[in-house]
């Protein structure tokens, strides 16, 4: 599984090709680099030739952080991912089969797929009266505890007048919406049982159904936003100490999501390669390059304002 993951990650990383050399990085003004907490710069993207060579729909430096509001990014997002699949590569089409058929495999036959077979393996394993992560509780703690840093560390920006910090976060709320976006969609389309429906066997009803099984369904909306979360980060920070941690505690988080019964594995291993490869997608396409206007003007603003009904203070944050 972790394989699929990783390699599913090519998608999002379309290199130039081989005739034209790689341009050499350019220095950002000290001005315009983003720093983390305790100085740690984070990284600033060079234009490489293969970005203007193979042009997509949707795709540009007006598409980008600071040239463009959160809310139209995602909106042209929805369109240009599943449209740039025209301009995919080998290895992009080998990865998605690979993570596709492994999908398949595992949600046939139909009338009793290996996923079911799977799930009733792990409940001899583990007893009925196992300890679950996954209740009502156990969820929400999840959650909070996965957005907590990243709050922090948009606080931590607009504080310091850091652009690098609210950048990382308004790019991994906007993966995290085009996730949920797909993810959505695929889920009320199938309307699959999930493994506590029925009898376990992951029957297909189509879209009649799946209001009445949600939140269960294929794929795992829980995995496809870590993963996107996940895809931000790596790509952003480029650090392979901390991909591989970020991995380790993905596959955990995977793992327990198929042990307490939210989802079978092909949710997960559908769920995981398609939010990866949105977040790493999401940072390749619309991470700023540092545009005169993406670092341009201050993060946080007061200013006063008049209106014909009388005056007041407004405030506001540039995201």
């Amino acid at each position: 599984m972790a394989a699929l993951l990783l390699m599913s990650a090519r998608m999002a990383h379309a290199q130039p090709t081989p005739e034209e050399p790689r341009a050499a990085p350019t220095q950002a003004p000290d001005d315009a680099r983003a720093s983390g907490p305790g100085g740690a710069q984070l990284p600033f993207l060079p234009e490489e030739p293969g970005d203007r060579l193979r042009p997509g729909l949707f795709l540009g430096d007006e598409f980008r952080y600071g040239n463009m509001m959160l809310p139209l990014r995602v909106l042209s997002d929805l369109a240009a991912i599943p449209a740039g699949m025209a301009l995919w590569e080998p290895h992009d089409w080998g990865a998605f089969s690979l993570v596709t058929l492994a999908t398949g495999a595992l949600m046939l036959p139909l009338d009793h797929p290996l996923d079911a077979h799977l799930q009733n393996a792990i409940h001899r394993a583990l007893g009925p009266e196992h300890f679950k992560i996954w209740t009502p509780v156990g969820d929400a703690i999840i959650h909070t505890a996965l957005w907590a840093p990243l709050v922090g560390l948009l606080a931590w920006g607009l504080a310091n007048d850091d652009r690098g910090p609210v950048q990382l976060f308004s790019l991994t709320v906007e993966a995290f919406a085009v996730t949920q976006a797909f993810h959505l969609t695929f889920k009320l389309l199938l309307g699959r049982e999930g493994p506590m429906d029925g009898q376990g066997l992951g029957r297909i009803f189509g879209p009649s159904r799946s209001l009445d099984l949600f939140p269960a369904g294929t794929p795992s909306g829980h995995v496809s936003s870590l993963y996107a979360m996940m895809g931000v980060a790596t790509a952003w920070l480029d650090n392979m100490p901390l991909t591989l941690a970020l991995h380790a505690f993905g596959l955990l988080f995977a793992a327990t999501i198929v042990m307490d019964d939210y989802h079978f594995l092909s949710d997960v291993i559908w769920g995981g390669a398609m939010g990866y490869a949105i977040g790493q997608w999401v940072v390749k396409h619309r991470a700023s390059r540092g545009g005169v206007s993406a670092k341009g003007g201050p993060l946080f603003m007061v200013m006063p304002m008049v209106t014909p009904q009388g005056g007041g203070v407004s405030a506001g944050f540039r995201f």
